[in-house]
């Protein structure tokens, strides 16, 4: 090659870093859901159990692989690009999402926080699970956000063909839907600034 120019070389890696992480995003509902945050590096985290151990959570990334033939490049083949862009959103998404799960069961089953229907899911089981969550913040008129909750397809059927809950079931609804709410201003109230 006669002569090298970087910055185009950069300019079109980063232009198709933001174009397959756009892709990965559009077509999956939890990753849209998700900001990223570029880094310089990759490092790990530690998370402190209920039991006061730590989970060490290892550094890992998550990349894709695209090639262009001298041919397609030579003759611009828009469509070879497209086809080879889709081909590499959809290889990064099922890889963040293979991350982004291993690294829920890793933190759920250290924090005690994960609840077995053994294939029955009862009302019961579904209290049983949303009193081990977190619940997210209040919004910014201090009403309660309801927490989101990711589910394999099966489960997400399953949940939604949950009879409506009867009325003891529904006051007990509501009245974790109200110790939340004191957890979360409690929360609120305890914030230092750093």
């Amino acid at each position: 090659m006669p002569f090298k120019l970087n910055e185009y070389d950069e300019a079109f890696r980063d232009f198709v870093g933001e174009v397959v992480r756009e892709l990965a995003r559009a077509r999956d509902p939890v990753l849209r859901e998700m900001t990223f945050e570029a880094v310089s590096s990759t490092v790990g985290s530690r998370v402190q159990g209920r039991d006061g151990l730590n989970v060490d959570l290892a550094p890992s990334a998550v990349g894709f692989g695209i090639t262009l033939t001298d041919d397609a490049i030579r003759t611009f083949d828009r469509d070879a690009f497209v086809l080879d862009l889709d081909a590499a959103a959809d290889e990064y998404a099922k890889g963040l999402m293979k991350m982004w799960v291993e690294t829920m069961n890793k933190l759920t089953g250290a924090t005690g926080n994960v609840v077995d229907a053994g294939g029955n899911l009862t009302f019961e089981t579904f209290y049983e699970l949303l009193d081990k969550m977190e619940w997210p913040d209040v919004d910014e008129n201090g009403e309660q956000v309801l927490p989101s909750i990711v589910a394999h397809p099966d489960t997400a059927q399953k949940l939604a063909s949950l009879p409506a809950p009867t009325p003891e079931q529904q006051a007990r609804l509501d009245d974790l839907k109200r110790r939340k709410h004191e957890e979360s201003l409690a929360r609120r109230r305890s914030r230092r600034l750093s």
